[in-house]
């Protein structure tokens, strides 16, 4: 949500159901810059913790302490050696400029296919006039507007892959590495996002095309960095990298070539590379000038809250945990996100495309061919 949509609003609101049969729900949502699902969950847990000792009259608080909040962003600067005054430099620059991450310009009007709606947005964003005329901005590109049809009716469906789908993934997977990439040692996150994408892809009639297509995913730093930040670090430390395939391979129904690529682009965000990109980020005269991702028929904005503990939740002390969570998120051409399902080892798959796209992918043949 832009910054002047924001201004004056609550940074949490907080939404509780009662159901006839007894149940009850809850709904929670934070303002993203305050907060990723980690510290979200980390809230949740803590108010769970708190609930249970009322209900329970139990004083026993060391649980509690573990999950207390900790609101120190300095514990990121230090590992990029920033400090007040610090001046960027040019190696920390390059290496962070080198790495597979979108430098999008929000703020190019120029950009082929520029939407005027957002200009208002982005003014919230930017320096003042006489300063922006005199500011020497950091490298970028255009934006591709053309390929996002804002106003494209877009569907949302859950999709469940269980167990034995997965296994099955990876598997096929590990089998159709290439040989460049037989040493990786894929996940199956790694595999299910490329039978995700590669569905994605062909849905949106990809096959026989030569231009690029993206894959934009979310990474969290807090255990990308040395030393690391705990769980309960309060922020959003996350970054988007990219994996980058022509339109025509990202529609094979080989995994390996893309689950490989996918590790691969995993595997280079180091904690010194890490510590490049917050060094970079904190000289910019507006990070949220520069867009890591995209959405549109030609990326795939990709978000994972798979070990969040989603499904540990015990308000009520009873071992009576939540039967069912799902992230929200809004109807955007291209926006993926994984959680995992419970206790039954399966992944839940957010999808969210265009309507038309959307009803090519749901008759897939190939969408369950890993079920048997």
């Amino acid at each position: 949500m832009s910054l002047n949509a924001i201004e004056r609003l609550p940074v949490m609101a907080i939404q509780l159901t009662k159901f006839k049969c007894g149940g009850f729900g809850i709904s929670a949502k934070i303002s993203h810059p305050l907060a990723d699902a980690v510290a979200l969950m980390n809230f949740m847990h803590a108010w769970a913790g708190r609930s249970r000792i009322i209900l329970r009259s139990d004083s026993k608080l060391g649980n509690l302490e573990l999950l207390k909040p900790i609101f120190n962003p300095a514990q990121l600067d230090h590992v990029a050696g920033l400090h007040p005054g610090s001046l960027p430099d040019s190696e920390l620059v390059a290496k962070a400029r080198s790495l597979p991450m979108h430098r999008f310009d929000w703020w190019a009007e120029d950009a082929p296919g520029y939407p005027a709606a957002v200009k208002p947005n982005s003014l919230a964003t930017m320096p003042a006039p006489d300063e922006l005329d005199v500011t020497k901005l950091s490298p970028s590109t255009f934006p591709p507007w053309p390929t996002w049809d804002m106003g494209a009716s877009v569907d949302h469906v859950q999709i469940y892959f269980t167990a034995d789908e997965l296994t099955r993934m990876k598997k096929a997977a590990e089998a159709s590495l290439p040989d460049n990439l037989k040493f990786l040692r894929v996940s199956r996150i790694d595999a299910t996002l490329a039978h995700v994408w590669t569905l994605m892809n062909r849905a949106r009639g990809h096959q026989g095309k030569t231009e690029s297509v993206y894959m934009d995913i979310t990474l969290g730093l807090r255990n990308r960095i040395i030393p690391s930040l705990p769980d309960t670090f309060i922020g959003s430390p996350l970054l988007i990298g990219y994996v980058e395939k022509t339109a025509d391979d990202a529609t094979s129904q080989e995994l390996g070539p893309i689950a490989g690529a996918i590790r691969q682009m995993m595997l280079q965000f180091t904690p010194d590379a890490v510590a490049a990109y917050v060094h970079d980020a904190a000289h910019e005269v507006s990070p949220q000038r520069l867009w890591q991702g995209f959405l549109g028929t030609h990326h795939t904005l990709v978000t994972s809250w798979v070990r969040a503990k989603t499904y540990e939740l015990d308000f009520l002390g009873s071992q009576d945990l939540a039967r069912y969570v799902q992230g929200v998120m809004p109807r955007i051409d291209g926006l993926v996100q994984f959680m995992d399902f419970a206790d039954t080892d399966g992944f839940d798959v957010s999808v969210c495309m265009e309507r038309g796209a959307m009803n090519r992918l749901l008759k897939d043949p190939l969408l369950r061919q890993y079920e048997n």
